[in-house]
């Protein structure tokens, strides 16, 4: 009876996808007696969350306007922070506040702005306000990494649905890759660049490439990537080399930032 060793190693890598938006023009702002408005301009539809710097959690300090070009945040002139400073008596005074435009709902990109918006408030009842860019500094202080899923890879013996370690030659064998954790629905998942290591000599040869696809199809079948999780599967049957006994598997799952509702799959 011939029997086949399996070994699996996985390789994890989270990357950021570019953000295909920007802003177009300079920030408009209109100051009230109560609030303060900014109202923004940009490249395509909007599809993140305009917000008060350190006031993100508060809902009266975040704007989810959605779907245009055009965005904006309503500001309460006595909540968010807001600093007020009287000027001397007969000066008026001003209120400034910092605000974040973000093109994600959760994360920061890099093409978010700050601003320091501030409004002057005459003693003749006259108003004039200004939006000054903050540097990128301010925005470090407040980027928050959201925690990443962590990816395994199996495969389990078909007839006892255990992990397969030691199996025979042509038993049916199924492929897992899978991600759990937290924010699972802000990614998408791709397993890539998988590399069987041959026997005693370590000869590598690839068997699924860079775009996801499988390169013999014989011995592994294209993947299926189940919609509503961040996991792929495969059926095969075990197989080895000449008199090699070990066969190693070696596979790299990607993690991309969600763009939009659904997850593009490899095309094969």
């Amino acid at each position: 009876m011939i029997f086949v060793y399996l070994l699996f190693l996985i390789g994890h890598q989270i990357s950021a996808i570019p953000i295909p938006n920007g802003l177009l023009g300079n920030v408009e702002v209109e100051c009230t007696d109560t609030t303060i408005e900014a109202v923004f301009l940009t490249e395509s539809n909007f599809l993140g969350r305009v917000f008060v710097l350190g006031h993100s959690a508060d809902k009266e300090c975040v704007s989810r306007e959605v779907g245009r070009r055009t965005t904006s945040i309503t500001v309460p002139r006595d909540k968010c922070g807001v600093e007020t400073v009287q000027h001397g008596k007969g000066a008026g005074y001003t209120s400034s506040v910092n605000i974040v435009i973000s093109f994600h709902d959760k994360f920061l990109t890099k093409v978010d702005r700050a601003y320091n918006i501030t409004c002057l408030y005459a003693p003749t009842g006259d108003v004039v306000s200004y939006a000054l860019t903050v540097q990128p500094s301010l925005l470090k202080d407040i980027q928050v990494l959201a925690d990443q899923p962590n990816c395994e890879y199996e495969v389990f013996d078909v007839r006892t649905r255990r992990p397969a370690e030691v199996v025979h030659v042509n038993a049916p064998l199924e492929h897992v890759w899978t991600c759990d954790g937290a924010n699972l629905d802000l990614f998408c998942m791709r397993v890539h660049d998988c590399v069987i290591n041959e026997g005693k000599n370590k000869r590598r040869s690839k068997i699924i490439d860079a775009e996801g696809c499988s390169l013999d199809t014989t011995r592994l079948p294209n993947l299926r990537y189940d919609n509503n999780k961040l996991s792929a599967r495969v059926m095969s049957k075990a197989f080895r080399f000449g008199d090699d006994v070990a066969v190693e598997f070696e596979c790299n799952v990607r993690l991309d930032l969600k763009n939009g509702t659904s997850c593009p799959r490899p095309r094969c």
